[in-house]
């Protein structure tokens, strides 16, 4: 079983998450053009039917649309998915990064910083996260990574700090 991979490159910690499955993939591919083009098939029918455009068209193509957007989000989520900590000397910084674009950035202060090891709830797997915490923040990793491995990353941060 191939497991998520965790890697220092400079002062910034990647952790790259693995890609679903083909199937679950395609299936999100589907669904995706499917809330793409019912808008458009929508306008089309309603076009051909010498109906004028409609304040619903319009409501249409920002529901579906907004449907199709969160499905991208997913589906680039399950095939280039990674997090990125950055490391400087002040703070640590996170993102999720999604290839074509990066969500989710937060930062936390590097004064009285904890980081700990936690290992997920399929102890069978023996996988875990990275949990920072100071004393008003935190921050946790969401893909998870052998928990050898995390434990050794959790120790290294910690010497850094």
């Amino acid at each position: 079983m191939k497991f998520n991979q965790a890697e220092f490159i400079g002062n910034q910690l990647f952790i790259k998450g693995n890609k679903s499955p083909i199937v679950v993939r395609i299936t999100l591919i589907i669904v995706l053009l499917i809330c793409l083009l019912i808008p458009i098939a929508i306008t089309i029918t309603l076009m051909s039917e010498r109906k004028g455009p409609h304040f619903g068209i319009f409501l249409s193509f920002i529901f579906f649309w907004g449907i199709g957007f969160y499905m991208l989000r997913i589906i680039l989520w399950n095939t280039f998915g990674r997090e990125v900590l950055t490391f400087e000397d002040d703070k640590i910084s996170y993102e999720a990064d999604y290839r074509y674009f990066r969500d989710g950035k937060t930062s936390i202060s590097t004064k009285d910083i904890e980081v700990v090891a936690v290992p997920t709830i399929d102890e069978s797997a023996k996988l875990g996260i990275l949990i920072f915490t100071n004393e008003n923040q935190h921050i946790d990793t969401v893909l998870r990574v052998p928990f050898d491995k995390m434990t050794e990353l959790a120790a290294e941060v910690n010497n850094r700090y």
